[in-house]
């Protein structure tokens, strides 16, 4: 027992010693954006449409429907969407399907 100890105390400052140096510091992260949103991109436009006790909410951007959101009186809320912008409004479940974005960066 006392070997073991004196091994660790004698050993120990002979670890230390061969440490690596310490790492060089990190550039600062870039600045951020005053705003999230730039200046002159299009907001989403809601409509919302009441139809006796059910509700339609309409997404619209730069006038293009892209989604819409049925709240039944009964039940729960469905979801309406144009996946590759053809117009064509396809029923989804949020709770059981991942949408991944499929924004438009450019067109020619």
């Amino acid at each position: 027992m006392r070997r073991t100890l004196f091994a660790l105390l004698v050993a120990s400052p002979l670890a230390l010693a061969d440490t690596p140096p310490a790492p060089a510091p990190l550039p600062p992260p870039p600045a951020i954006a005053d705003g999230v949103v730039q200046p002159g991109a299009p907001e989403p436009e809601v409509r919302i449409i009441q139809k006796g006790s059910d509700k339609i909410e309409e997404y619209r951007i730069n006038g293009l429907l892209y989604m819409i959101k049925v709240t039944p009186s009964i039940g729960v809320p469905y979801y309406l969407v144009d996946e590759d912008g053809s117009g064509n409004l396809k029923q989804i479940d949020p709770t059981r399907r991942v949408v991944i974005p499929q924004w438009v960066l450019m067109r020619f």
